[in-house]
This record gives structure tokens, C-alpha cells and sequence, in this order.
């Protein structure tokens, strides 16, 4: 079993925990706060890089067995931010903070749960 197939859980807690940030470094904020905090924005971005990153890690079987995730755009987000940096749209983040992000964590902790490793 090579290591990738081995370490798949422990990139799902790594996205788990960079949501858990997210939520974290923006409860309670407005979007004009949030636009005008670099500091959690440049935060915020960081973790959906890492986000996307792990995702990529995530083998076939487990991708397919949960398709409410919207695996593709979550590995989309990551590359985006990498190689369009100067062009992040914090409209398009807050949109993710606020509304993609929030409904995941549960269905992150279900994999954890329910699948083998």
C-alpha cells in the first residue's frame, strides 16, 4: 500500500482543521470587515489552498462515494488562488467562507467516521 493510499485520512483531518480556521478566524464578521482584515484574509486564503491541496490527496473511491462535496471545485479553488494570486476576488472568497464551507465540516467528519482507512 503506498503512502498516499495510507496518509488519506490524515489529509481529510488536514482539510477539516483548515475549515475549522476559517469559520474560526471569520465568526462573526460582516463582509466589509472581513475585506478590510488582510490579516484573516491573507488566513483565509492560505487554508483553502491547504483545503485544495489535501483534496488532491483524497483517493477515487472516496471522492465517488461522496459526491455532495464538491471535490473538483474545492482542488479548483486551490489552484486558482496558486496561480492567479494577483487576481482573488474576495467577493468569490467571502461567498466560500460563508456559505460552501460551513456545510462540509459535517460531511468531513462523516468521512472520517464511516470510512476505513
Amino acid at each position: 500500500m503506498s503512502s498516499t493510499r495510507k496518509e488519506w485520512k490524515h489529509r481529510l483531518r488536514h482539510m477539516l482543521e483548515a475549515a475549522a480556521k476559517i469559520l474560526r478566524y471569520t465568526e462573526g464578521m460582516t463582509e466589509a470587515e472581513f475585506r478590510a482584515d488582510w490579516k484573516v484574509v491573507d488566513a483565509c486564503v492560505w487554508n483553502l489552498t491547504v483545503l485544495g491541496e489535501a483534496a488532491k490527496r483524497i483517493p477515487d473511491t472516496v471522492v465517488q462515494a461522496y459526491p455532495t462535496v464538491p471535490w473538483p471545485q474545492i482542488r479548483g479553488t486551490r489552484n486558482r488562488i496558486i496561480h492567479a494570486y494577483d487576481e482573488i476576488d474576495l467577493e468569490i472568497i467571502w461567498n466560500v467562507v460563508r456559505n460552501e464551507l460551513p456545510p462540509l465540516v459535517p460531511i468531513f467528519e462523516q468521512i472520517i467516521r464511516e470510512v476505513p482507512e
